[in-house]
């Protein structure tokens, strides 16, 4: 675990605790507050990533990019959700068009004959 010093906030330059997000003495905010790591929240990110894959991808950087071990697990296992969604989703597409394409092939088949 690595210790955390005071910064200095680039704005007025006056010095910081390590880990604020507003400035003390002028407001300015030095980092985005980490994403909200509640039950209820992991489990929506959990159903967009997979039940809508593409917007799944979103939620994942937002978590990833937050850096503590909790967001950045929630947004592996985004990702992780999102990659399996995508592939199931592919897979029985490809299964309903062949489906399709042969049941048009038969049909086709009865015409000509």
């Amino acid at each position: 675990m690595e210790i955390q010093s005071d910064i200095i906030c680039p704005s007025c330059k006056s010095t910081v605790p390590a880990g604020t997000y507003f400035c003390s003495n002028c407001g300015k905010q030095l980092k985005d507050k980490t994403p909200s790591a509640t039950l209820s929240r992991q489990i929506i990110v959990y159903l967009v990533s997979l039940f809508l894959p593409p917007f799944g991808l979103y939620y994942a950087w937002k978590y990833l990019k937050a850096g503590d071990y909790e967001s950045r697990k929630i947004g592996i296992i985004a990702i992780v959700l999102t990659i399996i969604s995508t592939i199931v989703t592919l897979w029985l597409a490809e299964g309903f068009i062949s489906s399709i394409y042969q049941s048009l092939n038969e049909i086709n088949n009865l015409n000509l004959q």
